[in-house]
């Protein structure tokens, strides 16, 4: 094992570290996956990509794993609400199955408790405010059902926002979208701007009086595709206290990438850091989500090669450490 993998594995020991959105519900819920038992990732092409487990995620020293609940807008799933509820009262019973390795965490104290624990802290988040609908007050549902992050919109526009592909319904932000807005900052429910417009971007930058997260995205100058943020989104984002974590996707990585590399997944960093500095970085894999990892990041037991990969690119222990977790923990704060 090579000095600087050491020394990563160190670091994911000395703090919590946080991926703050991963999908093992996918495969957990709707194909009945057993999260305490360790899956195999498949040796070819598969869409629900079996990298998250608590073994898998216990061998990367990860402390706390945001376990974001999706269901697909209508039409190709009717009833998303329901379904949504359903998802988490899933989770819940993953937890409550694994009580000596599990627990299920709302804020940064549960996140440092569960670190001096020696436990995996399972926090919920919620991808796509479709599941909303028109009825505000599901906001408050979630947040008694423990959920801490929502990503307002996923691919295309909603009732709240348009999103970075298809047609532009709202110009931004609805007049909804300014009332969830609202209910957020209320309810310290943090405000995910990932797959959001350009426009919603900058209109909820505006209407936020609290730091957001882009929990997972890459720059537009790797790619020509919406879904990446160009640097004045990025230095704004920043300006507002809010951070971005990369996408472990090498399609979003590299224009015309399909392999992809943690070289390059290194690379992003380094000019993310150039842009805004390494305190507004958090991890944000996207893994079981994204359809396949870079080469050297089969699943979540191979993060701490990312963060080697860091250290031999020249970050401080301090600047990892706010990466790994102790930026996201900030920022969690500061919506309690």
């Amino acid at each position: 094992m090579d000095e600087s993998l050491v020394k990563a594995l160190e670091l994911h020991q000395q703090v919590p570290v946080i991926d703050t959105h991963t999908h093992f519900l996918l495969a957990g819920y709707f194909l009945r996956k057993r999260f305490e038992r360790r899956h195999r990732p498949p040796r070819l092409w598969n869409p629900l990509r079996n990298t998250v487990d608590l073994p898998r995620l216990r061998e990367g020293r990860i402390t706390c794993a945001v376990f974001t609940a999706y269901v697909p807008p209508p039409p190709l799933r009717l009833g998303a609400w329901p379904a949504l509820l359903r998802m988490l009262d899933f989770l819940q019973q993953t937890v409550r199955r694994n009580p000596d390795d599990l627990v299920f965490v709302h804020n940064a104290r549960g996140i440092r408790l569960a670190h001096e624990q020696g436990k995996l802290a399972a926090m919920p988040g919620v991808e796509g405010g479709h599941v909303i609908g028109r009825r505000l007050e599901r906001l408050t549902v979630l947040r008694e059902r423990g959920v801490r992050l929502l990503t307002l919109t996923h691919f295309i526009a909603n009732r709240i926002c348009d999103g970075h592909l298809g047609p532009a319904v709202h110009g931004g932000l609805s007049d909804f979208g300014r009332q969830v807005l609202q209910a957020c900052r209320h309810l310290g429910i943090v405000v995910d701007l990932a797959h959001a417009s350009r426009r919603a971007f900058f209109q909820a930058l505006e209407e936020l009086e609290r730091p957001p997260v882009v929990t997972h995205a890459c720059l537009r100058e790797h790619g020509r595709s919406q879904r990446y943020l160009e640097d004045d989104q990025v230095k704004q984002l920043a300006a507002a206290g809010g951070l971005l974590g990369v996408l472990m996707c090498p399609w979003y990585q590299q224009r015309w990438g399909v392999l992809g590399s943690l070289e390059r997944a290194a690379d992003v960093y380094c000019r993310l850091a150039e842009l805004v500095g390494a305190e507004h970085l958090i991890i944000g894999t996207d893994m079981d989500g994204c359809t396949w990892l870079p080469r050297g990041m089969r699943d979540a037991a191979d993060l701490p090669r990312l963060t080697a990969k860091l250290l031999e690119r020249g970050f401080t222990t301090r600047e990892l450490k706010g990466i790994l977790g102790n930026n996201f923990l900030r920022l969690l704060a500061a919506w309690e």
